[in-house]
């Protein structure tokens, strides 16, 4: 903040989303829903305490003063007034002498890897992820051709009133390691661990994963690679899953800055729904559709071979978004996660549909309104056949998904 001292920051955020749909698409379901979602942020940094004494603490409220299936008491979408980020750090430009910045975060932290497919803050959707625990970073900025993270933690788990706090005997722990040595093969290697004991799902679950990719540079190709291996165990049932993401993207040299990105995604299936693939704390808006109420993709038990994205920013503060997918059941006697629905049978198919998503975003730069932002967005599900023969099918008729959302 302009007003604040040297060393000071304090920032205050507050976003409102009017969503709605027409249709359903979960088993047993019929008919529309509507949603007005508000999230509040207030995050107060200091740095200055005594070097190299930092600290950080984020207030967020999340509420729901409209809703039409009772979504103002799911965890999911309400949180009243708690703490999201609590934390004491010990930061340094120069590490043992090495000129490498690092930072130990002690406290409640939010975690984000990569491009958010396993562990991510912050999104569109109202869940935000916490965690009480320890937090390294070590390197991967700017000035660092290499970077290490670490961290062990419980997971925090949400309450609609009451404060949030951590699960007794679930741990959240993991590594990774990245580099930019080439600019054409910049790459991460991870690793992340989730044991829950005898609580909530009885997860324990490894994940070990590499992503590869280069940034998208004007009048160049550019593409990204990840994957992801899961071992384990989900109570007794023994696990083995895997995720993997590809992409292959055009920059033109276009006056107005035009992107077009080739998507492929799959996410291993099985008919025990303990044997899917787990995506841990993902977020998922950029590759599978707008979420909130919608949300009607998740990473798992999925295959996507057919997508297309394109942007493009006719000015500096507006951006242009469309997005087509194709989505399949990857194994056609599993669940289609999320929504309720599987056939053990497999006659159903595997054919979910196709997904059009397309969204223009205003983020003026100067002014009173230099701070805001506004998006309008709008999402059809063109159902497939899937759902002409599935069990306790929502019915046959498409999704229209609408948003307005003001930052």
């Amino acid at each position: 903040s302009a007003v604040t001292p040297n060393g000071l920051g304090l920032g205050i955020e507050h976003r409102t989303r009017y969503e709605t749909f027409n249709q359903s698409f979960t088993r047993g379901t019929a008919g529309s829903n509507q949603q007005i979602h508000q999230r509040t942020r207030g995050i107060l940094r200091i740095k200055d305490i005594w070097d190299p004494l930092q600290f950080t603490m984020e207030v967020t409220d999340f509420r729901t003063p409209v809703s039409d299936r009772g979504q103002d008491r799911s965890p999911i979408f309400v949180n009243h007034l708690d703490i999201s980020q609590l934390h004491i750090d010990l930061a340094s430009q120069n590490v043992g002498g090495t000129g490498i910045s690092g930072k130990l975060e002690f406290g409640r932290v939010i975690l984000d890897f990569g491009k958010g497919r396993l562990v991510a803050g912050h999104r569109f959707g109202s869940f935000t992820p916490t965690f009480d625990g320890i937090h390294l970073r070590v390197g991967g900025d700017t000035t660092s051709k290499w970077g290490l993270r670490a961290f062990v933690t419980r997971p925090v788990q949400r309450h609609s009133v009451s404060p949030d706090w951590n699960t007794p005997s679930s741990y959240f722990s993991g590594a990774a390691i990245s580099s930019q040595h080439m600019p054409w093969a910049k790459g991460e290697l991870y690793l992340f661990q989730l044991n829950e004991g005898n609580h909530l799902s009885k997860r324990d679950l490894s994940t070990v994963g590499f992503r590869i990719f280069a940034l998208p540079t004007r009048e160049q190709w550019d593409y990204e690679i990840e994957s992801m291996y899961q071992v384990g165990k989900i109570g007794r049932t023994n696990h083995f899953a895997h995720r993997h993401h590809g992409e292959v993207a055009y920059s033109f040299g276009t006056a107005w800055p035009w992107r077009v990105t080739y998507l492929f995604d799959y996410s291993s299936g099985d008919p025990n729904s303990r044997k899917n693939f787990d995506f841990l704390f993902a977020k998922r808006r950029a590759e599978y559709g707008p979420t909130g109420i919608l949300g009607a993709i998740f990473p798992s038990n999925i295959l996507a071979p057919i997508g297309f994205r394109s942007t493009l920013n006719p000015t500096d503060t507006i951006k242009f978004m469309v997005s087509h997918r194709t989505y399949w059941l990857a194994n056609g006697r599993g669940a289609f996660v999320g929504s309720g629905l599987q056939d053990p049978s497999g006659r159903a198919g595997t054919f979910l549909g196709n997904l059009f998503d397309t969204s223009v975003n205003w983020s003026p730069r100067t002014g009173y309104l230099r701070h805001t932002s506004l998006e309008v967005g709008y999402a059809r599900l063109f159902k497939g056949s899937y759902f002409d023969r599935v069990p306790q099918s929502p019915g046959t008729t498409d999704v229209d998904y609408g948003y307005i959302m003001a930052t």
